[in-house]
């Protein structure tokens, strides 16, 4: 039933975003208001502040192999091709190690993308790759990475991304817009402009220490906190997107990506999105989260541009 949020979501947001997430917090905003709730707290930030991610740990593991040379590194790219993308660790493999071959800044830029650059421009028409030409998609990221000239660790660049970008242009995008549709405020406390800046001088080894992330800041609340809500395996808040583009999604996506729509949009290629999706059903790729990107993409170019659908 959660899917059935989706194009409510897609209204109250006013712009294209390819995150569940978003479903989950209008959600609980909905459910805050019904049950008189008007403040809610919310941990965002925590994970960009204090590392927490996975691919804060994917960055962490990189000592094991970032030192060798680049055609080495570009080996571990062609070995880790075969592992299987249906299964979690096989996927995850797959993507550690896809831009091994780079240089450690474009390394952490690319934690960042769900398909790398040639499979998005693949899915665009000829008239927006032309338009397109020569834009790096990157740029705002790699403008941000410029300003830390004297900072060497690589997770510190990475958090600096993390609060520029990430935090700032999606997650408290996102959480603000769900809960004011429902007139819910939520407060942000673990990014107070203080804490963030004593997190700041924080050694990385005291941030990310081995598996655990926002180390700590756990440290730090184990007075307060029962050890096993400090330490419980980590759980994101997505959603089971993979399943769902391939499953209960699947009559919508038929339904919304078709040739005729797709054409008259303009913005992608018929063709390339119909492989892809049968690509990604078959199992031959993990683009799930590309699949569901674009169909936000048509819902939303429909309830704002087209003004069709009734939300």
């Amino acid at each position: 039933e959660v899917i059935g949020h989706l194009e409510k979501m897609i209204y109250h947001l006013d712009e294209p975003q390819g995150d569940p997430a978003a479903i989950n917090a209008l959600m609980i905003a909905e459910q805050a208001r019904a049950d008189g709730v008007p403040v809610l707290l919310s941990g965002a930030g925590g994970d960009d502040v204090f590392s927490g991610y996975r691919r804060h740990y994917a960055l962490h593991l990189e000592r094991m192999w970032g030192w060798m040379p680049s055609p080495a590194r570009a080996a571990l790219k062609i070995l880790t091709r075969a592992a299987p993308v249906g299964g979690t660790r096989g996927r995850r493999l797959r993507r550690a190690f896809e831009y091994a071959g780079l240089s450690a800044d474009e390394r952490l830029l690319t934690y960042f993308l769900w398909t790398d650059e040639r499979t998005r421009r693949g899915l665009l028409s000829s008239d927006v790759q032309a338009a397109l030409f020569g834009y790096d998609t990157l740029a705002p990221l790699r403008e941000s990475l410029a300003e830390l000239e004297g900072e060497t660790y690589p997770l510190n660049r990475m958090l600096y991304i993390e609060a520029r970008h990430f935090l700032a242009d999606h997650n408290l995008n996102y959480t603000d817009k769900t809960a004011m549709a429902h007139a819910i405020e939520v407060r942000v406390p673990l990014i107070d402009p203080d804490l963030v800046e004593f997190a700041a001088r924080i050694p990385v080894g005291l941030k990310q220490k081995g598996r655990h992330g926002k180390y700590i800041f756990k440290r730090a609340m184990e007075p307060y906190l029962d050890h096993d809500v400090i330490y419980r395996p980590k759980t994101g808040f997505g959603a089971p997107i993979r399943r769902w583009v391939r499953q209960e999604l699947t009559p919508l996506i038929d339904d919304v990506l078709t040739e005729s729509a797709l054409q008259r949009r303009g913005v992608f290629s018929p063709g390339s999105v119909r492989r892809l999706i049968e690509d990604d059903r078959a199992g031959k790729v993990d683009a799930a989260y590309t699949v569901y990107a674009i169909l936000c993409i048509e819902l939303w170019a429909r309830v704002f541009l087209d003004r069709t659908a009734a939300t």
